[in-house]
């Protein structure tokens, strides 16, 4: 009994850990984009532009990674409804492994 629980144990640490790597490499990722769009924004200021040109490059930016942000929620979603399906199809295994 001791050594199931053992393995319940370091299972869901794994698991932890997995999700706190993913987390922490999504953070750097994200970072490093943040870096990236600072130094494109400093590339595309030149010295003879006035306020409502930088503006008008922010809010370029702006849109395109609005539209960049809803992709991901979109690809998201469908990769969230194809994990459910193939959740749904382990689970129809299930009942048909346990009567062996």
């Amino acid at each position: 009994m001791s050594n199931v629980l053992e393995l319940v144990k370091n299972t869901r640490r794994k698991n932890k850990l997995k999700r706190e790597i993913l987390d922490n490499d999504k953070k750097v990722r994200d970072n490093r984009k943040r870096v990236d769009l600072l130094s494109n924004l400093v590339d595309y200021i030149t010295p003879n532009m006035d306020q409502n040109d930088i503006k008008d490059i922010i809010k370029n930016m702006l849109c395109d990674y609005e539209d960049r942000v809803d992709d991901h929620i979109i690809k998201g979603a469908e990769l969230s409804k194809e994990r459910r399906d193939v959740n749904k199809k382990i689970n129809s295994f299930a009942p048909v492994v346990a009567k062996k």
